[in-house]
C-alpha cells in the first residue's frame, strides 16, 4: 500500500530525483552516492542529466579516478565538551604548557566518562578516531539504537556523516616553462620560509626524492601507523605507488631540481601526515582516498605533532590534499575542526574541489572548502597556449570522427593504429592485465580505448608501458593531462562521446576501427590567470563566498615519486586546485617566516587582502590571485577577510562586523570604502568610513547591506570593502549576497507500507526526495543542513524519530519500526510521519506530512 503525502503550503514546486538510501533509525544502510538532480519548471516534468552538466571541461574523470566507497554507518560526533582550541580561546587565546596539557587531558578524561555512560545505556560503540584538540568527539560506526542514543543526549552537538575525499589534483605534461616563469613571481629576496612548518594532509610522501631529501620531516601515518608517512606501493599492483602527497610537497618545499627548479617556500619543511592513500574499496580493490573523520583526526596531529596534549609545537600551516566533492557544508565537524585549528594558530588552505561551473548562488565548491577559517584556493590558469592534435577516426572507408581535439601528450609524428578496447576490470589489474598468459602484449602496435572510469596517470602509463602508440579515452580532455612519464611519441586525447559509443558498438561487432593522430598545433589566446575551467566555484550552501582566492593551478611542476626504468629521479607538472592550494601554502610559509608574529587569521587576512583582482567574479577567483609581494607590505588586516552576508532575509537589512588590525609599527588612518562588481541593487555602507589604529591597535567597522532593491532573478550580488592606508597599499575585503532559487527541497514524500505487524524486520520504509539542483540560470546545488522525521498523533507532537545532517540532493528511505522516539512500542492506531527540512542557507523550512497506521 501506498501513501500519498497531504498537501503543504510550503511547497514552491515539484523536484525530479534520482535514488539512493541512507543509513535510518530501523536500520536501512547507505546504497549510493550524490544523485544529480535538475529540475523542470514548477509543476513540470523532471528531468535526470548525467553529472556531465556541471563538467564544464571534462576534467571530472582526469582529475582521479573516484572510486566506489561505502561509508555506510561511519560518522563523526561532536560533543558539546569542549576541546583544547575551545578552552585556548577561552582564556583569550593563550595557554601555558601546563595549561594545555591539563586541558586535553580533560577533554579525553570527560569523553571516556561519556563513553562509558552510553556504554551503560545499551550503545554499541568502538571508535576509531578520538579527536581532543581542534574538536572534541570521536568517529565510529554506529548501529541504528546507539544511532538514536546519540541523537537524543543533551551532550552530542551532532552527528555527522562520513564522507569520501578524494585528491584535488591531475597530472598535466605542458607548458612548464611558461608556468614556471609565473611562479618566479612568488620569489622574494631574503625569505624562503625557513623555521616554519607546514603539515601535509596528504597521501604519504617520498622522502628519498632529492628534490624534498633535506626537508621532510619524520611523518604522522594514521592509516597504517608506524610507516612514518612515507608513500606507499599499491597493495597488488607493483609500480603504483602513492603520488599526490610527494607532487603536493614538491609545489611547496623542493629545491635543487633541473635548471633551478624549486617550491615556493624551499626553506620549509613538511610534515607530512598520511590521511589518505590506498585503501579498500566498494569493489573488492584499492584505491587512493580519504575520509572526513581521517582529515580531522590529520588536523589533530597538525596541533600537535608528538601527541604530549601541547599545541605550542603546532604546524604553522595545514595543507590538505583532498577534498568531498559537493559538500560545501560550512559548519560539519571538517569545519569545525579547521576553525579549532586556527585558535591554536595554525591556518588551514585548502583546494576548491575540481568539479567546474555551477552557480552562481549555489556552487560546486567542495569540502572543506566551506570553513570560514579556510584559506579556500582557486585554480588559475597562466598558460600562455594549449596544444591541439587532429584526430581521424575510421571503420573501413567510413570517417566516424575528424577534427582537432586537446592534446594530453606530446607525440611526434603521425600515429596511425587499430583500436583496441580495454575495460576497467583489466586496468585494475594493472601492467599484468594486459599480458597474455603467455606473456604476449593485447595492445602492443594499437591505441588503447580507455574508459574513463579506467583513467589515471598509472593506467596510462602502463598501456604504453605495453606497447601502446596511442591512448584514446570517453570525453574531452583538457590539454597536457598527463605527466612527463608518458613516451615521447605516445599521444594522449579525448574524444566525444557519441563517437565512443559508436566506436564500442562496431569492435563489438567485430568491425576494425582504426585511428590516426598527428599534426599537433597550438591554440592561441593568452589566459592571464583566468580561473581554470576544472575549479570549482561558490557560493558554498549558506550563501558564504568561497573560494578565498587564486594561485597557479595549471602545469604546475614538480617532483614525482620513485625512479624511472633508467633509474633517474622522476619530475612532472600536476594541475589542480591542490596545485593551487599547494602554491599559497607556500606563499603562506614565505609570509610566515616574515612576518612571525602574526597570528593564523592575520595570515589568512594577508593573503586575501593581498589578492589581485583578475576578473569581476568574486565565485569563481575570490579576491582574486595571490600576490607574494603586496602580502609582504600589507599593513593592515581585516577578519573576516571574505564578507559573507549570506541569503536574503525578510527585512532586507543585513549587517556584518569586520575587525580591522594593525600590522605596522607606525599609526595609520584607514579608509573604508566600497567598490562594486555586480551589485545588482545591492547598497552596502560601512560605519564609520574611517578608523585611526595606533601599532598593533584594532578597531570595528560595522557593515551594511540594503537588499530591497534587489530581485529574485538576481541570483547573486557581489562587491568589495576597500580598505586604503595612505602610502601603502588596498585591502580587498570581497563580499556577496545571495538570493536562493525557489525550489521544492522535499518531494514525492510516501509510506509502503507492509501487510505484516511493522518491526526491526518488517519496518514501513518512508521514502522522499530532499534537496534540489535547480536548472537555471546554471545548476544550482540546494542542500539540507538538518532533516527531521517527527511523529505525531493528532496535534501532539511526539517527538523526532530521526535527524539526519548535511544532506546532499537525492532520494532517501528511513525505516518506521513501530516504536515512538523513546523506543517503546505505539499503541496500535493513526499517526502522522512529518518530514521536516532545514535548508543550510536558512531559508525557511519545508515540510510534508504523511499519515501512518500502526497495527
Amino acid at each position: 500500500m501506498r501513501l500519498r503525502p497531504s498537501s503543504d503550503p510550503t511547497r514552491p514546486g515539484h523536484a525530479g530525483r534520482r535514488s539512493f538510501a541512507v543509513g535510518c533509525r530501523a536500520g536501512a544502510t547507505v546504497a549510493g552516492a550524490l544523485a544529480v538532480l535538475l529540475l523542470g519548471a514548477a509543476g513540470g516534468q523532471a528531468q535526470q542529466p548525467s553529472l556531465s552538466s556541471v563538467d564544464e571541461a571534462g576534467w571530472q574523470g582526469v582529475l582521479g579516478i573516484r572510486p566506489k566507497v561505502s561509508t555506510a554507518g561511519r560518522y563523526i560526533v561532536l560533543l558539546r565538551l569542549p576541546s583544547l582550541a575551545a578552552r585556548v580561546r577561552a582564556a583569550g587565546g593563550t595557554a601555558t604548557e601546563e595549561e594545555m596539557r591539563t586541558w586535553t587531558a580533560g577533554a579525553v578524561a570527560q569523553q571516556e566518562q561519556f563513553l562509558a555512560r552510553l556504554g551503560a545505556a545499551g550503545a554499541r560503540i568502538s571508535t576509531e578516531f578520538r579527536y581532543a584538540r581542534v574538536v572534541n568527539g570521536f568517529s565510529s560506526r554506529l548501529d541504528p539504537t546507539s544511532l538514536g542514543l546519540l541523537e537524543r543526549d543533551p551532550e552530542v552537538a551532532g552527528v555527522f556523516p562520513v564522507r569520501i575525499a578524494y585528491q584535488a589534483q591531475a597530472d598535466d605534461a605542458e607548458d612548464s616553462g611558461v608556468l614556471a616563469s609565473a611562479l618566479a613571481d612568488l620569489d622574494i629576496a631574503g625569505l624562503d620560509g625557513s623555521g616554519v612548518t607546514v603539515a601535509l594532509l596528504d597521501t604519504g610522501v617520498d622522502p628519498s626524492h632529492p628534490y624534498l631529501r633535506r626537508h621532510v620531516l619524520p611523518g604522522i601515518d594514521l592509516i597504517n601507523p608506524g610507516s612514518g608517512a612515507i608513500a606507499q606501493p599499491h597493495p597488488t599492483i607493483p609500480g603504483r605507488p602513492e603520488r599526490h602527497g610527494t607532487e603536493v610537497a614538491g609545489i611547496v618545499t623542493g629545491s635543487g631540481g633541473p635548471g633551478g627548479l624549486h617550491g615556493i617556500a624551499p626553506g620549509s619543511a613538511i610534515l607530512p601526515i598520511r590521511v589518505g592513500g590506498w585503501q579498500a574499496d566498494a569493489e573488492g580493490g584499492y584505491s587512493v582516498y580519504s575520509r572526513t573523520d581521517q582529515l580531522i583526526a590529520g588536523l589533530d596531529a597538525a596541533v600537535d605533532p608528538n601527541d604530549d596534549g601541547i599545541a605550542h609545537d603546532a604546524a604553522r600551516i595545514a595543507l590538505i590534499g583532498f577534498v568531498a566533492p559537493y559538500a560545501a557544508f560550512p559548519d560539519g565537524p571538517l569545519e569545525r575542526a579547521i576553525s579549532g585549528a586556527a585558535n591554536l594558530d595554525t591556518l588551514t588552505i585548502v583546494p576548491a574541489g575540481n568539479d567546474g561551473s555551477a552557480g552562481p548562488s549555489y556552487g560546486s565548491i567542495a569540502g572543506p572548502g566551506a570553513a570560514p577559517d579556510a584559506v579556500t584556493v582557486a585554480a588559475a590558469d597562466s598558460r600562455l597556449s594549449a596544444p591541439t592534435v587532429r584526430v581521424l577516426v575510421r571503420a573501413g572507408l567510413g570517417v566516424l570522427y575528424e577534427g582537432a581535439v586537446p592534446l594530453g601528450g606530446a607525440p611526434s609524428g603521425t600515429v596511425t593504429a587499430d583500436v583496441v578496447l580495454v575495460d576497467r576490470p583489466t586496468a585494475q589489474r594493472g601492467i599484468s592485465g594486459l599480458f597474455t598468459s603467455a606473456g604476449v602484449s593485447t595492445v602492443a602496435g594499437r591505441a588503447v580505448l580507455l574508459p574513463r572510469a579506467a583513467l589515471s596517470n598509472d593506467t596510462v602509463e602502463e598501456v604504453t608501458s605495453a606497447g601502446a602508440l596511442a591512448v584514446l579515452v570517453d570525453g574531452p580532455l583538457p590539454a597536457g593531462a598527463f605527466s612527463l612519464d608518458v613516451p615521447a611519441g605516445v599521444p594522449v586525447a579525448g574524444l566525444r562521446t557519441d563517437v565512443v559509443r559508436e566506436m564500442r558498438v562496431l569492435l563489438a561487432a567485430g568491425v576494425p576501427v582504426t585511428v590516426a593522430v598527428g599534426g599537433v598545433d597550438v591554440s592561441e589566446g593568452a589566459r592571464g590567470g583566468a580561473t581554470a575551467a576544472f575549479s570549482s566555484r561558490g557560493l558554498v550552501f549558506d550563501g558564504g563566498l568561497k573560494p578565498d582566492l587564486s594561485a597557479p593551478g595549471v602545469s604546475v611542476p614538480t617532483s614525482e615519486p620513485g625512479r624511472g626504468d633508467d633509474g633517474e629521479v622522476r619530475f612532472g607538472t600536476v594541475s589542480g586546485t591542490s596545485a593551487a592550494a599547494a602554491v599559497a601554502a607556500g606563499v603562506a610559509a614565505i609570509l610566515a617566516q616574515g612576518r612571525p608574529g602574526v597570528d593564523a587569521r592575520g595570515l589568512h587576512g594577508l593573503l586575501v587582502g593581498s589578492a589581485q583582482r583578475t576578473d569581476l567574479d568574486p565565485t569563481s577567483s575570490g579576491a582574486g590571485s595571490v600576490d607574494l609581494r603586496a602580502a609582504v607590505q600589507q599593513e593592515v588586516v581585516a577578519d573576516p577577510a571574505v564578507l559573507s552576508f549570506g541569503t536574503v532575509p525578510a527585512s532586507n537589512v543585513i549587517e556584518r562586523v569586520l575587525r580591522i588590525r594593525s600590522l605596522t609599527p607606525r599609526t595609520v588612518a584607514v579608509t573604508v570604502g566600497t567598490s562594486a562588481l555586480a551589485p545588482k541593487g545591492v547598497e552596502v555602507t560601512a560605519d564609520p568610513r574611517r578608523v585611526r589604529l595606533r601599532p598593533g591597535a584594532s578597531a570595528t567597522v560595522v557593515v551594511t547591506a540594503d537588499t530591497a532593491a534587489l530581485s529574485a532573478e538576481a541570483g547573486i550580488a557581489t562587491g568589495e570593502i576597500v580598505l586604503r592606508v595612505p602610502d601603502s597599499s588596498e585591502v580587498r575585503v570581497p563580499w556577496a549576497v545571495a538570493v536562493p532559487p525557489v525550489v521544492d527541497l522535499l518531494s514525492d514524500v510516501s509510506i509502503e507500507a507492509t501487510d505484516r505487524r511493522v518491526s526491526e524486520t518488517t519496518p514501513a520504509v518512508l521514502t522522499l526526495v530532499v534537496g534540489a539542483v535547480s536548472a537555471k540560470p546554471d545548476p544550482q546545488i540546494r542542500a539540507i543542513g538538518v532533516l527531521e522525521v517527527e511523529l505525531w498523533r493528532g496535534s501532539e507532537r511526539l517527538g523526532v524519530l530521526d535527524r539526519r545532517r548535511e544532506l546532499l540532493p537525492g532520494r532517501y528511505s528511513f525505516g518506521l519500526t513501530g516504536r515512538a522516539p523513546n523506543g517503546n512500542r505505539l499503541p496500535r492506531g493513526s499517526y502522522r510521519i512529518r518530514v521536516v527540512a532545514r535548508p543550510e542557507d536558512g531559508t525557511r523550512s519545508q515540510s510534508e506530512t504523511v499519515e501512518y497506521r500502526v497495527r
